[in-house]
C-alpha cells in the first residue's frame, strides 16, 4: 500500500502526540487523559452550535448570516466585507458536500486575535447525522477559513464540556480548541477519509494545536468508532480525550 507525504505527516503527528500523552516522555509538563462515551443520536447542529455560546463564549448574531448568504451590504457593521465574502464562499463548500439541512446562526467566539466567525448545518448519514462547521478568522487584516465535520467537530463538540469541567474560562476553551489562521477543511464523514476506517487532522488555535484522529472500529447499526483529541495549549497541561462514539 503507498501512502502519500501529506498522510505519512499527518501520522507522525497523531502518532507522537498520542504517545506522549500516553506517556509523558515528550511533553515537559503534566498529560491529562480523559475518556467517555458519546451516542451518536445526541449530535446535532443545535447542540453543537449551543455549546459553543455556553462554553466558548460564542455571541450569537441573529439575522446577520442570512443576509451575508443573500449578498446584503447592511449587515449592521457587525461583518466587514472580507469576512462576508469568506462566509459565502465557506458556506458554499458545506453546501456542496452536502450539509444543507438546519443551518444555524453567525457567532463570534473567542476574543481579539483569538476570534473566529462560526455557524453550522447538518447532514444524515447511514450511521447517523454529522455536523458540518464554518470558520472564519482574521489575521493581519487576512481572512481564512476552516470548515470542521463529523469526527474532529464531535470531538471539539466533548472537549469544551471536559474543558468547562476543569474551570477553563470561556475564552481559554476557545483559545484551546477552535481554529485559529487555519485553512483546511475536514468535512470527513464517519467511514474514515476516503471510506478508509481512519482520518487525522492538525490546526492550530489562539493558545497551540489540536490533534484530530478517528478510527471506525465497527461500522453499521450498533457498531462505534473512536475520535481521539489531542490538545496542547500554554500554561495548561496537555490533553488527551478519547470518545466512543455509538452508531444508531
Amino acid at each position: 500500500m503507498t501512502i502519500s507525504r501529506r498522510k505519512f505527516n499527518r501520522l507522525a503527528i497523531i502518532g507522537g502526540a498520542s504517545f506522549a500523552s500516553s506517556s509523558g516522555i515528550f511533553f515537559p509538563k503534566p498529560a491529562e487523559a480523559y475518556s467517555l462515551e458519546f451516542p451518536l443520536g445526541q449530535l446535532s447542529r443545535g447542540n453543537v452550535f449551543y455549546s459553543f455560546r455556553q462554553y466558548s463564549a460564542a455571541n450569537a448574531l441573529p439575522g446577520v448570516l442570512t443576509r451575508i448568504l443573500q449578498g446584503q451590504s447592511n449587515v449592521g457593521g457587525a461583518i466587514v466585507t472580507g469576512a462576508a465574502l469568506q462566509i459565502r464562499t465557506s458556506d458554499q463548500v458545506l453546501l456542496q458536500n452536502q450539509f444543507v439541512q438546519d443551518r444555524t446562526e453567525l457567532a463570534n467566539a473567542g476574543s481579539g486575535a483569538g476570534s473566529s466567525l462560526l455557524w453550522g448545518r447538518q447532514r444524515q448519514e447511514n450511521f447517523g447525522p454529522n455536523v458540518g462547521f464554518g470558520f472564519v478568522q482574521k489575521y493581519e487584516d487576512e481572512f481564512s477559513s476552516a470548515k470542521i465535520s463529523g469526527p474532529t467537530i464531535t470531538g471539539i463538540y466533548n472537549s469544551q464540556k471536559i474543558l468547562a469541567a476543569q474551570k477553563l474560562t470561556p475564552h481559554q476553551v476557545a483559545g484551546s480548541l477552535l481554529p485559529i489562521r487555519s485553512t483546511f477543511d475536514d468535512l470527513g464523514d464517519w467511514t474514515g477519509e476516503n471510506r478508509s476506517g481512519t482520518s487525522f487532522t492538525q490546526y492550530r488555535t489562539a493558545l497551540g494545536t489540536v490533534t484530530s484522529r478517528y478510527d471506525l472500529k465497527k461500522p453499521g447499526r450498533g457498531g462505534f468508532g473512536i475520535i481521539q483529541i489531542v490538545m496542547e495549549a500554554e500554561d495548561q497541561p496537555n490533553r488527551d480525550v478519547i470518545i466512543k462514539v455509538k452508531f444508531i
